[in-house]
């Protein structure tokens, strides 16, 4: 976190502590005053941070607008007090609109607060909350996706020679990688790249799945059910994969923040487990990382193609 962000996250979590305190004691009086710039950002901050999901994939919007008013005095602050209480009456607000927006699957996208005039001793802050429409769930594998789960044997009927579960979940996940843009004028560069091996069997949900696809047989047999992945099963270790690779792995290996992944490469194969001896079906796992860092484009140029 840079410095400005523990700064906004400091001041976010004093002005959320006292806002709990004086719902939680309706009695109490601070007569603390605030400068009204501040007090309508961290109403805004503290709204968000508590109802929005802006992270959602929306296709629809719904907008709506209003104004509030909250008392002022000469000096342009606001009463704490009156603050929490205007805080209640934008939450008010807000719910009555989201609930009348006929969105079947919807989400709170954002609340964008405004000052705006002041009058007898009053300042108005101009709401503008967007509703967005959520997509529904999205998964990369469709109703059509059985597919071998390795031996680039193609799909579960033998058809399409040349790949097979491993090779389309690899795609999959090298595909919806997520990108991030550097700010205008600068370019992303990396170094100290480093390969991580997964024989499969490492990680697990909280249910006891393989998060990566493996399973064994002290016998060495495995049926049709055990080879042919279903779209279901498809898409459990699509995202199973990218849980290991984004969370679980970071994680246990106490990487930076800028330790990015960059590629992986799966192969799908029976082999014997050299940490049991077992026999098993699995992917195995080639995930490339690397320190990403951020440098000025007229410093170091942009890249060009070979």
């Amino acid at each position: 976190m840079s410095t400005e962000d523990l700064i906004f996250q400091d001041n976010f979590v004093q002005f959320r502590d006292k806002v709990r305190y004086i719902h939680d004691n309706p009695g109490y009086k601070s007569c603390e005053v605030m400068d009204a710039n501040e007090a309508i950002r961290q109403i805004e901050s503290l709204f968000n941070a508590t109802y929005g999901f802006p992270d959602e994939k929306y296709g629809k919007t719904k907008t709506n607008k209003t104004i509030v008013l909250i008392g002022v005095n000469d000096s342009e602050e606001v009463l704490l007090d009156d603050v929490v209480t205007t805080f209640d009456e934008i939450i008010n607000i807000v719910t009555q609109f989201y609930y009348q927006c006929e969105f079947t699957q919807k989400g709170f996208l954002l609340l964008d607060l405004e000052k705006g005039e002041t009058a007898d001793g009053q300042v108005e802050i101009i709401l503008r909350s967007v509703i967005g429409e959520n997509e529904g769930d999205w998964n990369p594998f469709g109703t059509e996706d059985y597919w071998w789960y390795g031996d680039k044997a193609g799909d579960c009927q033998w058809n399409n020679a040349g790949t097979d579960a491993a090779e389309k979940i690899q795609e999959a996940v090298n595909i919806y990688r997520p990108i991030v843009s550097p700010p205008p004028g600068y370019i992303f560069t990396y170094s100290a790249f480093e390969q991580i091996v997964l024989f499969g069997h490492e990680y697990e949900n909280e249910m006891g799945e393989k998060l990566i696809f493996y399973k064994e047989n002290e016998s060495g047999s495995f049926t049709w059910e055990d080879k042919c992945l279903d779209p279901d099963e498809m898409n459990f270790h699509f995202y199973g994969e990218r849980e290991v690779i984004y969370f679980r792995i970071p994680i246990y290996l106490n990487k930076p923040s800028n330790w990015v992944f960059m590629e992986c490469d799966l192969d799908g194969n029976q082999k014997v487990n050299p940490s049991n001896e077992v026999i098993c079906i699995h992917h195995n796992n080639s995930l490339t990382y690397a320190l990403r860092h951020l440098a000025a484009i007229e410093i170091i140029g942009p890249p060009i193609e070979l």
